[in-house]
């Protein structure tokens, strides 16, 4: 039975019944594996329940000291994390991954609740929470197909 997610046909160009055949269609071959970090236990769930439906091998961290350990641990293709975090937060996330030479090309996403103003970006993506499926999709595949 096909999954049906509010608003996630807002862009027409836009399938997200095959999302991985489309990264395969460009080039990007097996199931990519993506690193989500958030403290917010319920949030994790369904953002991965989401993703691992569209395809994707979805590792998870329930914050920014322990996604840098998975990250290092899984070498994911994508990593989405959250800022607000205690202990590392996700800007402390990014600085530690873009520090680390093997780490430092997975693309990272970073998304919050919050309004911040960030100087020197350590991220290659910023969304705002709640953020539509299909826009975290389209963000997803985006920056992939860039890796």
């Amino acid at each position: 039975m096909e999954q049906s997610y509010p608003g996630l046909r807002a862009s027409p160009q836009w399938d997200h019944r095959n999302v991985v055949m489309n990264l395969t269609s460009r080039g990007i071959a097996g199931q990519p594996r993506l690193l989500i970090v958030d403290d917010a236990a319920d949030a994790l769930d369904a953002w991965a329940l989401l993703l691992r439906t569209e395809g994707f091998a979805v590792t998870t961290a329930t914050g920014g000291l322990e996604g840098l350990q998975q990250a290092r641990a899984c070498r994911p293709a994508l990593i989405i994390t959250d800022l607000m975090m205690p202990g590392m937060d996700g800007l402390a996330l990014c600085r530690a991954l873009k520090a680390d030479p093997v780490l430092k090309p997975i693309p990272v996403i970073l998304w919050t609740a919050a309004t911040i103003s960030i100087v020197k970006p350590v991220f290659e993506c910023f969304l705002l929470k709640p953020a539509a499926p299909n826009i975290l999709l389209e963000h997803i595949v985006a920056l992939l197909v860039k890796a």
